[in-house]
Parts: structure tokens; C-alpha cells; sequence
């Protein structure tokens, strides 16, 4: 007996891995993690080239370690075990999309369930701020511009008490003197700030902005812009239920309570007025008559019901309004926001840098367009290679 006990901790062990390794046989592999917002890993190809270079190994740790049994739990167990010892999400603890840990992925934990990014560190910040300030120094067309901070910089009640400086109102204020006066710079900053305590302006579970804060954007757009917002109290909200943003699944934390998207329907606007068109390489790929895409209700990122989601080129026509056409050049940002734009445009071509490779200028002219507005988170800003495209 007593040699029993004494050989029961390894009998144990062995009958673990055991039980794992037939697990890991036996389950169907999954091709995405719901809970993750990924691809997981494929099996890898063997050949002799990826077998003696070390890539096959490589590959295949990553394929072993993404169908693990009870993957999410152990992952989810990882980082509640972090954050009740102290270490919260940015100390290094969260889990990237790649599926490994790196401090630039780290999510933290605030009051009230709101999951923090890190600051933005600013790297091409600048740069892209003077791609835009040349820009508008040649456009025959008025340049708008607005940058969205942060959650973090902008929920500062709500951070974690350990938690690094956000310096986004301090960046902002860079970005503001290096366009100049020839951008109509339109800064959210303070009225973000004295609207967060009352207002829910970002989504608990997402870095983005909630339909609020995008409405509060689109007013302060208006005075500089020269139109006049519709009243909130035009608006139909629907609310979805349900909602599982970025920072949730990078920081597993799954015990977070989702958010709910809001659709806001100008009660005022005729049915079927409204016409919004993916457009790719000249070509119509798929058309709506609403600014909603509904279908996304039911995929993994419900974000994309706003506009089908982030495509290279938009265009939004509403025909209950008469006349005005603007570009807007924005990030993912945008795609809650252009509808209230179009509640004030006839017509709203929407650009994406990333996946649109033809000249701003050249779509302003042949649309004849009134204006441009270049909207931007700051993270975004910070990072992107393709401003230098507007021209």
C-alpha cells in the first residue's frame, strides 16, 4: 500500500496526459475560436523543405497548442489566476490574436468590466499628420479632420489602479499644431471627457466607440462643417444584445458581461431611401438599402452590422437628401459614424486606405465631392503605413 501512494502521483500524471493525448485525437478540430475572434492554426505541410528549415515543428507546436481540449478554459483559468494575483492585463498576461503572449496585446481590467488597451506609443504619429497637412494644402476642396481618443485616456475613473499614462489628449494637441489652420481640426477631447462620467461613449469590451460617442462626434461635427445634426430624440434606438468585442477575447477574461450595440433609426427618413454599395475595382460587390447589415447579427464580430463591416470603398446615397457630397477617409471608427453623416449628405464616399490603393484626389474630383473628412482613432493613426496614399 504505502508503495502504492508513493507511485500514485505519477500514475496520475501519466493517466493525465493520457486522457489529453486521446482527447486530443479524438475531438473534431475546430477551424475558429468564438470566444478568441481568430483563425486557428492549420495543419502544417510536410515536406522536405519545411522539415529540415524547422518550420514544420514550429507550425506544428502552434496546431498542438491551438486544439488543445478545453483550450478556453485553461486559457480563461490562465488569466483570472493573473488578475486576482495582482498581475493585471498590462503586466503581460493577455493572450494576442496569434495566439501567444505579448506586452503589446495586453487588456486590462477597470471598474465596471471595462477591458483596457495599452497607450498608443505613437511611432508614425506625426508623419501621418503631415501627410495630411500636405494634402489639405493642395485640395481645391475643404479638409476635416478628427482624431478619437482613447477609452483608457477618456474612462480615466475607470482604469485599473495600477495602470501606465495615456498621453492621448497630450498627442492629440501635437497632431492639432502640425496640420495647422488649413485643416478644420475638430477636437473631442474635453467634451469626451465631461460626457464620460454619464455617458457610456466606448464599449466595455471593445476599443471601439459606442453609437453615443459617435453621435456626440457627428454634433461637434456639424458646427464646424456647417450643417445641422438631426436631434437625438429623432432616433429610434434598437438594441442588440449580445455583443463581444476585441478586448474581450484578447483578454480572456470570460467571466466579463457582453455589451449591447445600439441601431439608430432616424424615425423621419422614408423607408428605402437609403442606398449603400460595396464597391471593389470600379465593381458593385453587394448592396443594401439599409445603413445596417443585418446578417452580421449572427457572425462572431457583430461590429460589422454598421456597414457591412471594412471594406476598401463605400458609397452611401440617401435620397432624402437633396444635395452634398463628402469623402470620408477613416478607419473602422467611421463605419458607425457615416450614417449620421448621411442623415446631412446626399452622397457619402467612404475610403479605407488599407485596402483602397487609388488617389483621395481622384475620387474627390470625379465625384465632385464638397469635402473630405479624415477620421481616425489614435491608435490607428499612430500605426498607419497607408496615409501617405491621400494624394
Amino acid at each position: 500500500m504505502k508503495n502504492l501512494f508513493k507511485y500514485l502521483p505519477s500514475f496520475l500524471f501519466c493517466g493525465f496526459i493520457f486522457t489529453f493525448m486521446v482527447l486530443w485525437i479524438a475531438l473534431p478540430k475546430e477551424d475558429f475560436s468564438q470566444q478568441e475572434k481568430r483563425e486557428l492554426a492549420k495543419f502544417p505541410e510536410f515536406n522536405a523543405e519545411t522539415l529540415f528549415s524547422g518550420d514544420f515543428q514550429k507550425s506544428l507546436d502552434t496546431y498542438m497548442s491551438d486544439h488543445t481540449p478545453a483550450r478556453n478554459f485553461f486559457i480563461g483559468l490562465n488569466a483570472d489566476f493573473a488578475l486576482i494575483s495582482g498581475r493585471n492585463g498590462y503586466n503581460g498576461i493577455s493572450m494576442g490574436q496569434d495566439g501567444k503572449y505579448t506586452d503589446s496585446d495586453c487588456i486590462a481590467l477597470g471598474s465596471d468590466g471595462y477591458l483596457f488597451a495599452k497607450p498608443t506609443r505613437g511611432t508614425k504619429l506625426m508623419e501621418n499628420a503631415g501627410y495630411i497637412k500636405e494634402y489639405a494644402e493642395s485640395s481645391d476642396i475643404p479638409v476635416y479632420m478628427t482624431v478619437v481618443p482613447s477609452s483608457g485616456s477618456v474612462n480615466t475613473g475607470k482604469l485599473p489602479y495600477n495602470h501606465p499614462e495615456y498621453k492621448d489628449f497630450e498627442l492629440i494637441g501635437g497632431v492639432i499644431d502640425t496640420v495647422g489652420d488649413k485643416v478644420g481640426f475638430v477636437d473631442l477631447r474635453d467634451t469626451f471627457r465631461s460626457l464620460s462620467d454619464e455617458e457610456q461613449l466606448y464599449y466595455r469590451t471593445d476599443h471601439h466607440w459606442t453609437s453615443k460617442g459617435a453621435y456626440e462626434c457627428y454634433k461637434l461635427l456639424g458646427k464646424k462643417m456647417g450643417f445641422d445634426p438631426v436631434s437625438e430624440d429623432d432616433f429610434d434606438k434598437e438594441e442588440v444584445s449580445g455583443f463581444y468585442g476585441t478586448s474581450y477575447a484578447r483578454a480572456a477574461l470570460w467571466f466579463v458581461e457582453p455589451d449591447s450595440l445600439e441601431l439608430w433609426h432616424n424615425e423621419k427618413q422614408p423607408d428605402g431611401s437609403v442606398s449603400v454599395q460595396i464597391v471593389s475595382g470600379g465593381n458593385v460587390e453587394k448592396e443594401n438599402n439599409d445603413y445596417f447589415f443585418r446578417d452580421k447579427l449572427d457572425r462572431n464580430d457583430k461590429y460589422e452590422v454598421y456597414l457591412d463591416g471594412v471594406h476598401g470603398c463605400e458609397k452611401i446615397v440617401n435620397n432624402n437628401v437633396k444635395d452634398g457630397t463628402l469623402i470620408v477617409v477613416k478607419d473602422s471608427y467611421g463605419h458607425t459614424i457615416v450614417p449620421f453623416l448621411s442623415q446631412n449628405y446626399h452622397k457619402i464616399i467612404m475610403v479605407d486606405l488599407r485596402y483602397y490603393k487609388k488617389a483621395v484626389s481622384d475620387i474627390a474630383d470625379e465625384e465632385n465631392a464638397d469635402a473630405v473628412l479624415v477620421l481616425y482613432s489614435l491608435d490607428n493613426l499612430s500605426t498607419d503605413p497607408y496615409v501617405n496614399f491621400l494624394e
